[in-house]
C-alpha cells in the first residue's frame, strides 16, 4: 500500500514535467492530482447535506437526531470552504507554473479559461431562476420548503457576479440562486489574483499572501458588526482567508524539499489531524457560549478549519502513509469532475422535486422521515444525472476552447 501512495506522489512531479506539443505553437504542461476530484465531491456532498437538513422542513425532536443535525449537518456548509481553499491551491499553483516555466502569465489567456469554465452554468442557472422560476409562485402551498420569490432581489448583482452581497444587503430570500453566492467570490478572486501572483516578486508573494490572511482574520474582527453571522459568512473579504490558505500551500509545494518532508509524514498524524476536524465539528455551533469573546473566536475559527482543510489537500496529494487516497475510490473521483454543475443546480433539484411531490398531494411541508428520505436520495440521483448531461451536452461546447487558452493544464 505504501508503494501505491508513493506512485501518487510521484506520478504529480512527473506529469508536471511531462511536456506536449498541441495543435498550436505554444507548449502544454500538464498537471495532475490524482485525489482532489474525490475530495472535490466531499465538498459537495457536505453541501448538499446540509442544504437538505436545513431546507426540506424535516422535523424530528428526537434528542440524539437533534445533536446530529445541529452539530454535524447543518456544519456541511464548510464544504464552501473547502472548495474554496481548493480553489486558492489549484489557481495558485497552476499560476505559479505557468511563471516559473515561461517566465510570465498571461492573464487574458487566466480570464478567458475562467469565463469558459464558469459563466455558461452559472448564467443559466440565473436565467432560469430570475425568469423561470417565479412563474411557479402561484402553485405553491404557503409553507412550502423553497422559496421562489424574486421579489427582494438585485438581479444586477447577480449579473456582475456580486451574489453574495445580494445576501448581505437583502437577507436569505431565494436559495434557489443563492447557492451561488459562493461563485460569486470566486470570480472576484480570479479578477485580481493572477495580477498578484503576476507582478509581486516571488520572494515577496509568501508575505503577500500571509497579510491577505491576516486582514481577513482582522476583517472579520472589525468589521462584523460584533459577529455578525452573515458578514462573517458570505462576504468576500471574510472568505478571502480560505482562498488565499490554498494559495499559501501551493507556493509551499512549489519546493521539493517541503514535498519530500510531507511524504514521510507518520501515519499517526494524519489520522489525528482528521480526529480533530471531527472533534471541532460540534464546536462551531457552540461559540455563541464564549460571550463577549464570541467576535474572537467567531474570526480566528475559519482559519483553523482553512488550515485543516490545507492539510487534507497536503496529504492527499504528497503523504505516502495516508490510510486512504480518495483518486482510488474511482467513482466518487469521476463524480468529482462534476461537481461545478452539481453545485450550482441542486437546489433546483430540490425544488422540482418537492414540487412534483406536492402535485401528487405528498406531505413536502412537514415530511415523515420516509418521504424525507426519499427526498434527499432522488434529489442526490438526479442531480447527479444532471450534471452529467450538462457537462457532456452543454459545457463541453465551451471547454472545448479552453485549450486554446492554456499553456498549463490539469490532466
Amino acid at each position: 500500500m505504501g508503494k501505491t501512495f508513493r506512485n501518487d506522489s510521484e506520478s504529480i512531479q512527473a506529469r508536471e514535467k511531462k511536456v506536449i506539443s498541441p495543435p498550436m505553437l505554444q507548449q502544454q504542461t500538464r498537471i495532475f492530482f490524482p485525489n482532489l476530484d474525490g475530495l472535490r465531491f466531499i465538498a459537495f456532498l457536505s453541501v448538499f447535506i446540509n442544504h437538505a437538513a436545513g431546507c426540506l422542513n424535516y422535523t424530528n425532536h428526537n434528542k440524539y437526531y437533534l445533536f446530529i443535525r445541529d452539530r454535524i449537518l447543518l456544519s456541511g456548509d464548510m464544504g464552501v470552504n473547502l472548495f474554496f481553499v481548493l480553489s486558492g491551491f489549484l489557481i495558485t499553483y497552476l499560476l505559479l507554473k505557468e511563471k516559473e516555466l515561461y517566465g510570465r502569465i498571461n492573464i487574458g489567456d487566466f480570464y478567458m479559461r475562467r469565463i469558459l469554465r464558469i459563466w455558461p452554468v452559472y448564467f443559466l442557472v440565473v436565467a432560469v431562476c430570475l425568469l423561470i422560476f417565479p412563474l411557479f409562485k402561484d402553485h405553491l402551498p404557503v409553507n412550502f420548503p423553497i422559496g421562489v420569490s424574486v421579489s427582494k432581489l438585485d438581479p444586477l448583482l447577480y449579473a456582475t457576479f456580486l451574489g453574495n452581497f445580494d445576501y448581505l444587503f437583502h437577507g436569505i430570500s431565494n436559495v434557489l440562486i443563492g447557492v451561488l453566492w459562493s461563485v460569486s467570490v470566486e470570480e472576484q478572486f480570479y479578477l485580481f489574483w493572477p495580477l498578484i501572483v503576476a507582478f509581486t516578486p516571488r520572494k515577496y508573494l509568501l508575505p503577500a499572501f500571509i497579510f491577505i490572511i491576516m486582514g481577513s482574520v482582522a476583517f472579520r474582527f472589525f468589521c462584523s458588526n460584533g459577529g455578525s453571522a452573515m458578514i462573517l459568512k458570505y462576504h468576500s473579504l471574510s472568505s478571502m482567508s480560505d482562498l488565499a490558505t490554498g494559495a499559501v500551500l501551493a507556493y509551499l509545494c512549489t519546493f521539493k524539499k517541503f514535498t519530500e518532508r510531507v511524504s514521510r509524514m507518520p501515519r499517526g498524524l494524519i489520522i489525528s489531524v482528521y480526529l480533530l476536524f471531527i472533534a471541532l465539528l460540534p464546536f462551531r455551533s457552540l461559540i455563541w457560549k464564549f460571550g463577549v469573546h464570541y467576535v474572537h473566536v467567531a474570526s480566528i475559527l475559519p482559519l483553523i478549519f482553512s488550515i485543516l482543510f490545507a492539510f487534507f489537500i497536503l496529504e492527499q496529494n504528497y503523504a505516502e502513509r495516508s490510510f486512504l487516497k480518495l483518486g482510488r475510490l474511482k467513482f466518487i473521483s469521476s463524480l468529482g469532475k462534476l461537481t461545478y454543475g452539481m453545485y450550482c443546480y441542486h437546489m433546483i433539484v430540490f425544488f422540482l422535486l418537492l414540487f412534483t411531490f406536492n402535485v401528487y398531494n405528498i406531505n413536502v411541508s412537514n415530511p415523515n422521515v420516509y418521504i424525507f428520505s426519499l427526498e434527499v436520495i432522488l434529489s442526490l440521483l438526479i442531480t447527479i444525472l444532471l450534471s452529467k448531461i450538462s457537462y457532456r451536452y452543454f459545457e463541453r461546447i465551451f471547454l472545448r476552447f479552453k485549450k486554446r487558452f492554456a499553456s498549463i493544464v490539469r490532466n
